[in-house]
């Protein structure tokens, strides 16, 4: 299982692929990359993403049992 960060992290790579190239800031703007503050940014929106919807839900992962298709 994932832990947050790896998660955040995914959701940020899954938004914006560039995530993990940063780019100075004078750099033009057709440059692949994200500067270090852009990046920061992105993080901290997917973190309020995951925290808003995908950690309540976590929880329940662990208590749902796999449903036997026979009857003890």
């Amino acid at each position: 299982m994932q832990n947050k960060e790896e998660v955040v992290t995914g959701m940020c790579t899954f938004y914006r692929p560039d995530y993990h190239i940063r780019k100075k800031d004078g750099d033009p703007p057709w440059t692949a990359g994200m500067s270090e503050s852009d990046a920061k940014m992105l993080y901290i929106v997917m973190e309020k993403i995951y925290d808003e919807y995908i950690a309540p839900m976590k929880p329940f992962e662990k208590k749902t049992k796999k449903k036997r298709w026979y009857k003890r």
